[in-house]
């Protein structure tokens, strides 16, 4: 009886923690402008990122691909929380921040603005961006 508690127990627990692994791809008009690259270490994920220059409309929403993806930066500070997996990633000086979500079959990526940098973008007339939709890259 309490190996089989044990067993539901561990096929509960992996239920609520959503399949990241594998790699991820945003494209905006055929230009791929995200890729992520997660895999499974020993339980725990690890990975890099790419991301392009894009623009995005008054809402926050890509409309424009400026440059596309193209060199990878390795994430780091990778935690689950909450059915979200929470990363970040160093851009020169600056550490930038993500939050990825299951959104069905694809996931969804949004990156962490802090109150002095959405300042600075409204000052500037940006809106920061939206949380975007990436999909699994099939082999």
């Amino acid at each position: 009886m309490q190996n089989w508690l044990l067993a539901a127990a561990v096929v509960l627990a992996g239920q609520n923690v959503p399949p990241f692994a594998g790699t991820w791809t945003a494209a905006h008009d055929g230009q791929t402008f995200a890729r992520l690259e997660l895999r499974d270490v020993n339980g725990r994920l690890e990975g890099r990122i790419s991301l392009g220059a894009i623009h995005v409309d008054s809402k926050g929403v890509i409309d424009r691909v400026l440059a596309p993806a193209t060199s990878f930066t390795a994430i780091f500070d990778v935690q689950m929380r909450d059915g979200m997996l929470a990363f970040a990633r160093k851009d020169g000086d600056d550490t930038d921040r993500f939050e990825l979500r299951a959104a069905g079959d694809d996931v969804e990526l949004k990156a962490i603005v802090t109150p002095q940098f959405a300042e600075e973008l409204a000052r500037d007339g940006i809106a920061p961006p939206a949380p975007f939709r990436l999909m699994r890259s099939r082999p």
